[in-house]
This record gives C-alpha cells, sequence and structure tokens, in this order.
C-alpha cells in the first residue's frame, strides 16, 4: 500500500474539499471521537441542532474533549451548553469556532492561546459534511446537493457500513478514473467512458455489460 509521502504532495497530503464524516442520525449532543485528515477530531450537534466539528484536545492542558465518561460534568449532562462544549476536566467552555468562551472558576479574559481549529460542518442529505483545506480557506463552493432528496417521488439513500481500509484518499481518485481494471476486476468492460471536469466537479460517463457478483446476472447498463 503506497504511503503518503510516495505520492510527493508535499505538505498537501489531503485534498481540499468537503468530505462525510458522520451520518446525520448518529450524531446527537453526545459528542463523537472521530479521526480525520490526520487529526482527531470532536464532533457533536449543539442545541441550535447544528453540528459542530473541533480539534478533540483542550488548549489549556490538552484533554480530549470527548474521552471522560466518569467526569461530573459528563454524568451530570452539562457537557454541551448551546453550540458549545465544555472540556470535562476543568470545564473550559469552547464555542463553535473553537474560542474559549468561558472559565467557570474564573472572572478574567479567556485566553485566545487556548483556541482551538474548527472546521466548517453542514448537514447535507443524510450525511454529516466538513470542509478541509490545508491553508485553512473558507469554502469557495458548497458542499454536493441532489435536488431528489428532498423530492417524495424519489427514495433516499441508506449508507451502508462496508468497513475500514487502510487507505490514502488520492489511491481513491486513482481508481475512478481507472478504466482498465474495471473488466478484470468488476466484469465490467467500458463500451464508452468520459470524464468531464468542470472546475471543482468531475462527470464520469460509462456504459457496457456488468456481470453481477452474488447472482452473475449479465447486465448492460447506458
Amino acid at each position: 500500500m503506497a504511503k503518503s509521502a510516495d505520492y510527493k504532495l508535499g505538505p498537501n497530503i489531503y485534498p481540499r474539499g468537503w468530505f462525510v464524516v458522520a451520518e446525520s442520525s448518529e450524531l446527537t449532543t453526545e459528542p463523537l471521537a472521530i479521526s480525520f485528515f490526520g487529526e482527531d477530531l470532536a464532533l457533536f450537534r449543539g442545541a441550535s441542532g447544528k453540528p459542530v466539528l473541533l480539534d478533540a484536545y483542550c488548549g489549556h492542558m490538552g484533554t480530549h474533549l470527548t474521552d471522560s465518561k466518569s467526569s461530573m460534568i459528563v454524568k451530570n449532562n452539562q457537557q454541551i451548553e448551546g453550540d458549545s462544549i465544555r472540556c470535562p476536566y476543568h470545564g473550559w467552555r469552547y464555542n463553535a469556532q473553537g474560542h474559549v468562551d468561558d472559565i467557570p472558576y474564573s472572572n478574567g479574559p479567556c485566553p485566545k492561546s487556548a483556541s482551538i481549529k474548527s472546521y466548517p460542518v453542514i448537514d447535507n442529505m443524510g450525511c454529516v459534511m466538513a470542509w478541509y483545506d490545508p491553508d485553512d480557506r473558507e469554502p469557495d463552493y458548497d458542499a454536493p446537493k441532489l435536488p431528489e432528496w428532498d423530492d417524495p417521488q424519489w427514495v433516499r439513500w441508506e449508507l451502508d457500513h462496508l468497513g475500514e481500509l487502510n487507505i490514502h484518499p488520492q489511491e481513491i481518485i486513482d481508481n475512478i478514473v481507472d478504466v482498465q481494471h474495471l473488466e478484470p476486476t468488476h466484469g465490467a468492460p467500458s463500451e464508452y467512458f468520459e470524464n468531464e471536469i468542470r472546475d471543482h466537479v468531475c462527470i464520469q460517463r460509462q456504459g457496457g455489460p456488468m456481470q453481477l457478483y452474488e447472482t452473475y446476472l449479465n447486465t448492460s447498463t447506458w
């Protein structure tokens, strides 16, 4: 399996764009510990209903924001306040922008140096999607949206969890555009294959016969 360094991408190890980081249905006011973009992150749904995504470690003493079940802050359901989250160790509160906005035992100003990184994040078509940019630039295009999602004449998809692969995102892109592997690997020789690039969107069109795995039913789709 190729390593990140093998691609010689320099500091841009992860591509900029929108990424699915969770299902909307699994996100509650109980924070989730997730790992994306080479970082440990804390994901939760605020009282407003909006998702919030922050770096996982408190800027005070480095405590993981989601790692405690025994803290009385957690046990007493005091960790999520509005769209903010309290560290389970000393109770420092972080708002959705990653800034400390309350220290329970101090009336002084909250230190800006204790701020942690926040990520643009939205609910979109049953998924929680986060924006990543290695240079911390704001999103310059919207997350992909299918108008059919809100159309009752269409059936909404359900996400399947097929496990995890230790794989670099670049290999996914390589796989998508690799037409020559379709016949030997998937039994789907392409009689027509085209990639169209429109700014940040890639449109792929293909057609031809396909042999399905379980039933070995031969189909032809265009």
